[in-house]
């Protein structure tokens, strides 16, 4: 099965729990035989691109500089992760 799973953490950016519940479960599913795409935040330095252990990990810049408030983060970041997917 194809996976496609968005987040706004995937390590190394880890803010909460969702960062490692999304590692573990993809990495558990790619063991499982799936074939897994996380598409997430990049924070830093990190590639655009990497292969994970078989998970395939693209990270997206949010590029409103000066956010009002987490929501419009949030907003302009899932038009971000939607446009990468299409």
């Amino acid at each position: 099965m194809k996976i496609l799973m968005l987040s706004w953490e995937y390590p190394p950016r880890v803010v909460g729990g969702i960062s490692r519940v999304v590692h573990d479960l993809s990495h558990r599913l790619v063991k499982d035989g799936h074939e897994v795409t996380v598409v997430t935040y990049r924070d830093g330095n990190v590639p655009y691109f990497e292969n994970d252990g078989g998970v395939k990990v693209h990270r997206v810049d949010n590029f409103m500089i000066t956010p009002n408030n987490f929501i419009d983060w949030v907003m302009q970041l899932n038009f971000n992760m939607i446009a990468k997917v299409r």
